[in-house]
This record gives C-alpha cells, sequence and structure tokens, in this order.
C-alpha cells in the first residue's frame, strides 16, 4: 500500500498534462482525406500499362526511332507472290522471260543471290567478289542483265563494298532507281534495277569528285562482263576510219 502511495502522485501529474495536450488525428481519422485501400487491394493494384501516355503526359513521338514510321517497307511477300516489275514481256539477255513471282525467282538465282536482290539482304562488308576488283567492264544486273555501272565509274572505297561514283547512264533514278528506305530506324535511298527490282544496295553523298555520290553496291547483285583486250583501241580506229580522208569526197 506505501509502495502505491508513493507512485500516485507522479501517475496524476502525467494524468493531468495529457489531458492538456490537443488532440491531433492519425491520418485514417482524418474525414477529408480518402479511405485507405486495403491490404488485399494494394497487392492486386497493377501498374499503369503505358507509364508514357499517362494522363497529363503527352504522346511519345513517331519517326524511324520511335515506333512505327509510315516510310518503313512492309514485310517480305511470299514466295507465289508477283514479283515482276519488267512486265509481262520482259526478257533477259537471251531472249529468255523474266521470272514473275519469288518462288521463279529463287529457282533461277543462288541462295545469296535472291536473299539480297529479292529478300533486299546485305552481304558481309570485304567478302564480296567485286568490292575491290579494278578489271576494265561492265557491271550489270545478276537477274536481267541490264548494264547498270562501269568500271571507269568504280573506285576503291573503305566501306567494303564494290562502290561507283555514277551509273552508267549518269543519270538519278535512270538505270538505276532510288527509293528513300527507313528500314532499322535509319533513313537511307535504296538503289534498284529499275528493269527488274532487284535490290542493289544504298546510295550516298560521301563520294569522291566531281558527282560526291557513293553507289554501295553488293557484288552478288552484279555481274562483271569484261572489255575484250584492245577493245577500246578497235573502237578508237573505227572512228577515225569513218573521217573523211584527204581529197575524198564526202559521202551524199
Amino acid at each position: 500500500m506505501r509502495t502505491f502511495n508513493r507512485f500516485l502522485p507522479p501517475l496524476i501529474v502525467a494524468t493531468a498534462i495529457a489531458a492538456m495536450l490537443p488532440v491531433v488525428p492519425a491520418a485514417d481519422d482524418d474525414p477529408t482525406a480518402p479511405p485507405a485501400a486495403s491490404s488485399r487491394a494494394k497487392k492486386t493494384q497493377t501498374k499503369s500499362p503505358n507509364p508514357k501516355t499517362a494522363q497529363g503526359q503527352k504522346t511519345p513521338p513517331k519517326g524511324p526511332l520511335f515506333g512505327p514510321n509510315p516510310g518503313a517497307k512492309p514485310p517480305m511477300p511470299t514466295d507465289n507472290a508477283a514479283d515482276n516489275p519488267a512486265g509481262e514481256d520482259a526478257t533477259d539477255p537471251f531472249g529468255e522471260p523474266l521470272p514473275k513471282t519469288l518462288e521463279e525467282w529463287r529457282s533461277r538465282l543462288t541462295a545469296e543471290q535472291f536473299q539480297i536482290t529479292r529478300m533486299k539482304g546485305t552481304e558481309r562488308a570485304f567478302t564480296g567478289k567485286y568490292w575491290k576488283t579494278d578489271t576494265p567492264g561492265t557491271y550489270k544486273c545478276v537477274c536481267c542483265g541490264e548494264p547498270l555501272f562501269t568500271s571507269g565509274d568504280k573506285f576503291l572505297s573503305e566501306c567494303g563494298w564494290p562502290a561507283f561514283s555514277a551509273p552508267i547512264d549518269k543519270k538519278a533514278n535512270g538505270k538505276v532507281a532510288e527509293t528513300p528506305d527507313f528500314t532499322f530506324g535509319m533513313r537511307r535511298v535504296e538503289v534498284t534495277c529499275r528493269k527488274c527490282g532487284a535490290h542493289l544496295g544504298h546510295v550516298f553523298n560521301d563520294g569522291p569528285p566531281p558527282t560526291g555520290i557513293r553507289y554501295c553496291i553488293n557484288s552478288a547483285s552484279i555481274v562483271l562482263d569484261e572489255a575484250k583486250p584492245g577493245a577500246d583501241e578497235e573502237a578508237a580506229e573505227g572512228k577515225d576510219g569513218d573521217a573523211e580522208q584527204p581529197g575524198q569526197k564526202p559521202a551524199k
């Protein structure tokens, strides 16, 4: 009893001090606060499916590096799809009709030629047959035989692929067609054979003068028709022979 009486005064004082302090309601007791979610609700709560397009935020920009690109090429067609940009009556240099479907092209070309020219593939750098060839001649399309480039416009490039400063007809979008290419998140210009649509490579504006252009071409998409020895000399002699000789009357 004496012990209880000894602790009674401090207990009375503490009780009086607690009664004098203001009462601060807890967050859960605040009538203006929204009701707290239960533990089960917290576990089942899911995140926003697209945080980049959440309310109050702008939609991410569209383009080659940000989702769908309207300039991107569609998926490759199936083997029985039409692939005949040259027309129904187009023929190769031997008079044979050109293939009209991818399946026909596959049977006509090697696996590498088909993958590059018809499926728009790319050979590994420094592995192609013509990347550093300097043999005189004309480079023709491996699919249809159309003359596309000449050895006179070829130069050795450090890119690892055959490089030409101009096409054979010296015209943009002539025998060699140029089309914008936005695949793989890049902005390039694709080069194709205008006659048969074969993929050749790409063209860039970092070539040597005077054109400043570099046609970067896959070796598997072209074939070199080597010039015959002395062909230039024979052509020069033919021109000299056609010239009028002294005392000769001009032909009527």
